[in-house]
């Protein structure tokens, strides 16, 4: 793939040339970078959870062109929406921008904003416009194997539903949408560097990695339910003069007036604001923004200064500390609680991870009210209260920790792990439990909360009992899984170096344990007696596993490693 695509560049050699580039060094920067993303997993792969090797990664771009043909063969079911073309057009404009716009942040960061090759490319005898150039073309051919690939099914059914004239239009939308997109996110980017230093940038450059997971996740399985709804077939988009400011509004406006001859005022105004102002912004790419994006990133290799700006702001926030003594019991389990605490909020891995999981049970809950009562998510919703669904929603919840704790022990950083064997540890259980605690107090309270707090709107204080016990019961379903796999000091053992063979087991684990334990809850809800005496029995439960897994020595801890 990457062969075929510098070929198809370098055809245009000539005109490298006279711009001023040398054509043999162009070639091998090209070649090198090309080579590089094969072996950087990307973000519509989405490998950064799976087992990293030494070996070359190869067929990366491949595998990126199939992913993103089919999310654009994922696409092709808004084109049954509505009675015309303007309400498919316009989900399909939408999405395919929020998509490649997601994408180009989540992803296409690692080009834009990647300054290492100037430790490379800048000492040798390679002028700044090859320079230039090989940066310019391999983000176009980075963006090409996304755009491409992903637009193409919808070419194809639009060549044959609306003819030559619609496929015709359709090039021109998506090519003038890629450009208006990539404005967005210089301007983006631009914005938040003025704002904010380098470092706090690539911050959020991981939180907006975040968002995209989410979405993808949510698209996957909410957008379905959302668009066979009645009221959104039957809409008339041209009805909301308010869309006219949206930009998928211009697009999909556009390609109806080229598709259909339709050259009323609205029309031409749409079209012209599809044609118009991808260009003015590509203007303001090329003269304004630039330059100043250049500079901007001229400091993200210089930003090691602001470390002990960071250094006193972190000295002041000393509320871990006081949470730390109020869960933890001695020094040793005070000192991993603190350790866990600042670790976890500084790993940009570790919230990579961990973050997006904890959407999940809400996504889940609204495909299931989206898609009952026979298509008809009010009735569900007003039905709801005579239902024991909280319990889902509850145990649902012990995921997000699961998958919390379980990415405890791994860190890019693991080599700093001497500090546990060096330190006079005579129970390094207690280095576990109070990793176990800040996972649990900082991650999961939180985020059950929450849960409490929707489940009483929704279902009253009736359910209170309930609460707690499903709270105890996910103490104990952590704490078993804890004790099966998590005999390892946290952040001690290298990234994504998770045993293959262990997986399909944590897997099951994951799924029977709390189906067990919230099957026994929904047959206690059926008598306050029984459920009372379950709190006290799962209590009980949880204390022996935690005082068994405080109690592990340090035999278990080197037949874990």
């Amino acid at each position: 793939m990457n062969k075929f695509l510098l070929k198809l560049v370098m055809l245009f050699s000539p005109l490298w040339e006279k711009l001023g580039a040398s054509i043999p060094h162009l070639t091998i920067i090209l070649r090198t970078k090309l080579m590089m993303d094969d072996r950087r997993p990307n973000a519509l792969t989405l490998t950064r959870g799976q087992q990293q090797t030494k070996k070359d990664r190869k067929g990366g771009s491949f595998i990126l062109f199939l992913i993103s043909f089919l999310m654009g063969c994922f696409y092709l079911f808004v084109f049954g929406l509505g009675n015309d073309w303007i309400l498919p057009m316009f989900v399909y404009c939408a999405a395919f921008m929020t998509m490649l716009a997601l994408t180009l942040i989540a992803d296409f960061t690692y080009v834009l904003i990647d300054v290492k090759d100037n430790y490379i490319l800048l000492p040798k005898p390679v002028n700044d416009r090859t320079v230039l150039l090989s940066r310019l073309l391999h983000i176009l051919i980075h963006v090409s194997k996304i755009v491409v690939p992903m637009a193409l099914p919808a070419l194809i059914f639009l060549a044959v539903k609306a003819g030559v004239a619609g496929a015709l239009a359709f090039v021109l939308l998506i090519v003038l949408l890629t450009l208006f997109s990539i404005f967005l996110i210089n301007a983006l980017y631009l914005a938040v560097l003025h704002i904010t230093t380098p470092e706090r940038f690539k911050e959020i450059i991981n939180y907006l990695q975040i968002l995209f997971s989410v979405a993808i996740f949510a698209m996957y399985y909410l957008v379905p339910r959302l668009v066979n709804s009645a009221t959104l077939k039957d809409i008339d988009l041209m009805q909301k003069k308010y869309l006219y400011l949206a930009p998928p509004m211009w697009f999909a406006g556009g390609w109806v007036a080229i598709t259909e001859g339709k050259w009323s005022a609205v029309y031409i105004g749409l079209l012209a604001a599809e044609i118009i102002l991808p260009l003015v912004s590509l203007w303001l790419v090329v003269r304004v923004l630039a330059p100043s994006f250049n500079k901007r990133l001229g400091m993200m290799s210089g930003s090691g200064a602001e470390a002990p700006v960071k250094a006193v702001k972190q000295g002041r926030k000393r509320g871990y500390r006081t949470l730390a003594k109020w869960f933890s019991k001695g020094k040793t389990e005070q000192m991993a609680f603190e350790v866990v605490w600042l670790l976890t909020g500084r790993s940009r891995e570790f919230k990579l991870k961990v973050y997006p999981s904890l959407a999940y049970a809400f996504i889940y809950f609204a495909y299931w009210i989206l898609g009952g009562g026979n298509g008809k998510p009010g009735k569900v919703w007003q039905e709801l209260p005579e239902t024991r669904m909280y319990l889902v929603l509850l145990y649902m919840s012990c995921f997000a920790f699961i998958t919390a704790i379980s990415n405890l022990v791994y860190s890019s950083r693991y080599k700093s792990a001497w500090v546990y064997y060096t330190a006079p540890l005579e129970h390094p259980g207690q280095v576990l439990t109070g990793a176990f605690k800040s996972a649990m107090v900082k991650f999961f309270v939180p985020y059950y909360m929450v849960i409490c707090a929707f489940i009483l709107w929704v279902w009253g204080p009736a359910v209170i009992p309930s609460l707690v016990l499903a709270l105890v019961n996910i103490t104990v379903v952590c704490l078993v899984f804890a004790l099966m796999f998590l005999k390892k000091f946290p952040f001690s053992k290298e990234l994504n170096m998770q045993q293959g063979s262990n997986k399909w087991v944590i897997g099951i684990v994951m799924l029977i344990v709390p189906g067990f334990f919230g099957g026994m809850h929904y047959f206690a809800t059926y008598s306050m007696p029984i459920l009372y005496i379950f709190i006290v029995l799962s209590g009980v439960l949880a204390w022996l596993i935690y005082s068994h897994y405080r109690d592990t020595g340090w035999v278990k801890i080197d037949q874990a490693e």
